[in-house]
Formats: C-alpha cells, sequence, structure tokens
C-alpha cells in the first residue's frame, strides 16, 4: 500500500534514552493541558480552559484592549496587502461592531440579544484559548505521542473511517477542547505532510462537529437525559462517519499529501509502543520546543487577525438574515420533506431549528422552551450537537486560514451529513424509543 512502512527499523544511539525520558515528559504535559478535567473552584475542565479563565478574569479589560488595537492593525494590515476597498469596510465594520459589543450599553447591531454574549464569549476564547493551545501542542505532536496513537491506532481507524491512526488524537481535540484548535492542529498536520488531503476533509467538515462541552451545554439547556442523549451523539456521530466516508464526495477526494515528507504511515503488529518510539525517533526533527512554540504563535496571531473579523462580520449578517422568520420559513423547507417523512413530531419547528443550528447551534438551543414536547427537545438536541459548529464558522475558518478545499464537496458533505443524521435518528426514534428517551 502507498506510503505505509511496515517493517522499516531504527538503530539507537546513546542519547536516545534520555530523548526518550523527555518524550515521556512532554507527552504527559501536553495531555494534562488538553484531555484531563480537572476540578478547580468547584468547576471541573481541562486545564487549557483553567489557564484561559485565569487569564479572562484577572485581565479582562486589557484583553479588550488588546483585541480592538489587533482588529485595527489587522484591518490596515489587510488594506496594505491587498488594496481592497469593499474587504477592508467590512474589517472596519467588525471594529465597530466589537467595540459596540465591549463597551455599548445597547447592541444597536443585533436583533437576538445572545448573538453580542455569543461574540464576546468566542473572541475572548480565540484571543486566549487558540495561542494557549498553539503554545503546548508542540507536546502532543512533536514528541512521540502522535506515533505512539498510530501505531496502537492506525488499523481501526483506517478499516472503519478510512483515516490514519494519527487522526484520533485531532479528534480527541475536537472532543475536550474546541473546534478551532481541532482546526487549527488538523490544518497544521496537513500543511506539514503528515495528513493526507482525505483527511483533510473529514477531519475539517465531519469530525468537527461535536464536542463535550457542546452535549453538556445541550442536554442541560434542553432538560434531556445527559446518559441517553451522549450514547445516542456518540453512535450517529460514529455510524455517520462510517457512512460518509464511503460515499461520493469523500470516497473520491485524492488521498495526496499536500508536501512530501520522509513520514509514512505504519502498521505494527506487536511492539507497538516500541516501535512507535522508534517510528519518532527516526522522524524526529532537530528542532528544540521554543522554536515550535514560537513558529505556532506566528501562526495564530496572523490567523487570528482574519479569524476574529471574518467571524463578527458573519454573527452580524447572519443575525438579519436568520433571525427574519420569512427566510427561515423558506428555508426550512429544503429539510422538511425528508422530516416529513420520517413522521417526527413537530416537523415544521425541527426543520427551523436544523436551518438554524447551520448559523448557531447555541442561539438555536436558546430558542427552545420547556413547553414543547420531551421528544421534541430531544431531536433538536441531536441535531444542533451533530451539526455542533456551524456550517457559517467552519466555512469562515477555513477561508481565514486560506485552507484550499473545493467549497463545492464541502457544501455536498454538510448536507449528507445532516440528511444522514436525520435517517440515523429516525432508526434509533422507532426502534428504541421506549428504552432510550
Amino acid at each position: 500500500m502507498e506510503g505505509i512502512d511496515k517493517n522499516k527499523s531504527y538503530e539507537k544511539d546513546e542519547n536516545d534514552s534520555l530523548y526518550i525520558l523527555k518524550m515521556i515528559f512532554y507527552s504527559i504535559i501536553g495531555i494534562i493541558i488538553f484531555f484531563i478535567p480537572i476540578n478547580i473552584n468547584n468547576q471541573t475542565q481541562t486545564m487549557l480552559y483553567h489557564i484561559s479563565d485565569l487569564i479572562q478574569l484577572n485581565y479582562r479589560e486589557f484583553l479588550k484592549i488588546y483585541i480592538i488595537l489587533f482588529m485595527i492593525i489587522g484591518s490596515i494590515k489587510s488594506f496594505i496587502d491587498n488594496k481592497n476597498k469593499i474587504y477592508f469596510s467590512f474589517r472596519i465594520l467588525s471594529v465597530i461592531i466589537l467595540l459596540n459589543v465591549f463597551y455599548g450599553n445597547n447592541y444597536i447591531f443585533f436583533q437576538n440579544d445572545n448573538t453580542p454574549l455569543i461574540i464576546k464569549d468566542v473572541v475572548l476564547n480565540l484571543i486566549t484559548v487558540l495561542p494557549i493551545s498553539a503554545v503546548f501542542m508542540p507536546f502532543i505532536l512533536e514528541y512521540g505521542l502522535l506515533e505512539i496513537i498510530e501505531s496502537y491506532f492506525h488499523p481501526i481507524m483506517k478499516k472503519y473511517f478510512k483515516i490514519s491512526g494519527k487522526a484520533l488524537i485531532i479528534i480527541f481535540i475536537y472532543l475536550f477542547t474546541d473546534c478551532f484548535c481541532g482546526y487549527y492542529m488538523t490544518h497544521l498536520m496537513y500543511s506539514k505532510g503528515k495528513l493526507r488531503l482525505n483527511e483533510l476533509y473529514t477531519l475539517l467538515i465531519n469530525f468537527s462537529t461535536m464536542s463535550f462541552y457542546m452535549m453538556s451545554y445541550t442536554y442541560s439547556e434542553l432538560n434531556l437525559n445527559s446518559k441517553s442523549f451522549i450514547l445516542v451523539s456518540l453512535l450517529i456521530l460514529i455510524i455517520s462517519n462510517m457512512v460518509l466516508c464511503r460515499i461520493y464526495p469523500l470516497s473520491k477526494i485524492k488521498k495526496s499529501y499536500y508536501v512530501k515528507t520522509n513520514y509514512k504511515e505504519s502498521i505494527h503488529k506487536k511492539d507497538k509502543f516500541k516501535k512507535g518510539i522508534n517510528k519518532h525517533l527516526e522522524n524526529k526533527e532537530n528542532r528544540n520546543i521554543f522554536e515550535y512554540i514560537i513558529e505556532n504563535l506566528g501562526h495564530v496571531l496572523n490567523l487570528n487577525m482574519k479569524l476574529i473579523s471574518n467571524l463578527i462580520v458573519v454573527f452580524f449578517l447572519g443575525d438579519l438574515l436568520f433571525n427574519n422568520n420569512s427566510v427561515i420559513e423558506f428555508l426550512s423547507q429544503i429539510f422538511y420533506p425528508i422530516i416529513s417523512t420520517v413522521k417526527f413530531p413537530d416537523t415544521s419547528l425541527i426543520s427551523k431549528s436544523i436551518i438554524r443550528s447551520l448559523y448557531n447551534s447555541i442561539s438555536t438551543i436558546d430558542l427552545i422552551n420547556f413547553s414543547i414536547l420531551y421528544d421534541t427537545r430531544f431531536i433538536i438536541g441531536i441535531f444542533s450537537v451533530i451539526i455542533g459548529i456551524s456550517f457559517t464558522t467552519n466555512l469562515t475558518y477555513i477561508y481565514s486560514a486560506n485552507i484550499k478545499i473545493d467549497k463545492k464537496y464541502f457544501i455536498i458533505m454538510y448536507f449528507e451529513k445532516v440528511a444522514l443524521t436525520i435517517l440515523l435518528y429516525s432508526i434509533i426514534y422507532y426502534s428504541y424509543r421506549g428504552y432510550i428517551i
């Protein structure tokens, strides 16, 4: 199989023992930062978010001023680089909107009062969580953990999802942190020649849609049974991705690398831990941790200059569009025939909720009240979680990071995912309704 190395061996030198200790130490730090929930001050979350919360709590006003100045500099830089007056106008508009969100007594740009709160939360997280994750990302990507995970999980991931075993660490980032950290890691690994093009599509579009935070928020806000909700959500996520990777367009996307490197996928049938370490030793770069950190921070700095402004404009336009009942009524007809066919309760409300989730899942959930049937709330919650990160936010990140993907494939895959979720949930709904819901 192309790109697979089954038999390559590695000869150790006398410095490897000390380096292996460093590998283990750095990997443990990375695991603790990104994946281990820790209770501090009655809040159970990963250290990444504890650090971010501490910074936001103690330096909130400074962060606001920094973000505004940062965006102004980014706007000037974009005008100098591109001379595009329309794009520059949108960048200035984003600064004015954020000034209103941070310092205005009345939100003059938005119809939905929740939208400015979401913007504030997203922007503050982008300016803290993403740079912090960039600092600690080398600990899990550059010191052997990636190769060890690939050594253990490559056959399973390749068999069921058509992606390499190392992609599992990105899926965990999506689940335990947020979509932006997952997006960044996906693009970073692809740009370094460690992911194929088909894996880039799969991870950006199909596996980026769910996080434990979003699941927790959804079942809490909609007053749903947490165990049933998590079980059904994960089941649909797994089965849908097993199907999506085998159908058009994902099945037709090239399995090529962005750049050619010496890094090759490996299949290890025994001594997996040892061979994972050896693979890292034979492919490691002669760079220290600080070089990786500085490089990542540079990427994130440039990314945030574009991403924050673009997201604010998308939220502004989306608030105008998706709070218009006539527009929602019209767009909901896209999914209404499918939902009416499977005879879900409150077909019209579910169709409208799916359309709103394409813009923002949190604002969709906030519109649902407890007077609505439990079954309907459960279904809407499932769609909010499976869609997870919105269609618009997903596209905004891809555009801001200048990720080269086919937008036609992106749209087809997104709507395939929604249709498949409807089908899978209808099977669960009618087969196990009395036991699960």
